[in-house]
């Protein structure tokens, strides 16, 4: 099944239960919209941060041998398709919250929200970068490979916003479940993250040895030169007589 046919499922499924649920209560909403946010939030944390440890793992070929790499990245799709439609959910679910009046200027524009509009807009701001990264496996071709590539790493980003923005706007992080769950992901996606930066630089080279110049030895004279010198050693002045006799 491809990505295409799996997020409408999940969309129409998530819609049909959000309707419903309106439905069911008759427009009186009461805490539910908050409640719902705030479940929504945390799902949509985890799936990103599953989304994000299997890309790492087929960048770093973490996995290799266990599943296959078509495998992996269908699922890695999948969770990213996923983990955008909760965040769907979660922001709007503020819209029928009735204590802090979010509109849809607040849900989407940065910082905006009358609920701490700082840790929201990194919020807002995770969700726009999760969108463009979810949405360029669609344009991958018009795009290119290359441009592809380097606008997924804005998937890091989004992931440290929206940990920031679950970690210090979330009301659910005070439970220790919900600690551990934000300790766990973030020391996952750092152990790997660290991972692939180690295999993505160059091995270091060891030093090349130092040259060491050597004299080449003297050629020896040729041997006529050797026996004349010979002879002119032996010929030494006043070793004959005057008369050619000898002393």
């Amino acid at each position: 099944m491809g990505g295409r046919p799996l997020a409408a499922f999940a969309t129409l499924f998530l819609a049909s239960m959000l309707g419903g649920l309106v439905l069911r209560l008759g427009g009186h909403f009461g805490t539910v919209p908050w409640m719902l946010s705030r479940a929504s939030g945390i799902v949509a944390f985890v799936l990103l941060s599953g989304s994000i440890l299997l890309g790492l793992s087929i960048t770093t070929r973490a996995g290799e041998g266990s599943l296959s790499r078509p495998f992996v990245f269908t699922i890695h799709q999948f969770l990213s398709v996923l983990s955008l439609t909760f965040v769907g959910v979660h922001a709007g679910a503020l819209l029928f919250d009735g204590f802090f009046n979010f509109g849809p200027l607040e849900v989407l524009v940065p910082f905006a929200a009358p609920y701490q509009p700082f840790w929201v807009g990194l919020g807002v701001i995770a969700a726009w970068a999760a969108a463009a990264v979810t949405g360029s496996f669609w344009a991958r071709k018009r795009i290119g490979q290359r441009a592809w590539r380097r606008l997924h790493y804005a998937s890091f980003a989004a992931y440290v916003l929206s940990l920031g923005h679950s970690i210090f706007s979330g009301s659910d992080t005070s439970l220790p479940v919900v600690w551990l769950l934000y300790a766990v992901s973030a020391t996952a996606v750092a152990a790997l993250l660290t991972y692939r930066v180690a295999l993505a630089r160059p091995a270091s080279r060891p030093a090349a040895p130092a040259r060491r110049y050597v004299t080449a030895p003297r050629a020896a004279p040729p041997a006529h030169a050797r026996a004349d010198g010979k002879r002119g050693q032996k010929s030494k002045p006043g070793s004959r007589t005057r008369a050619g006799g000898r002393r």
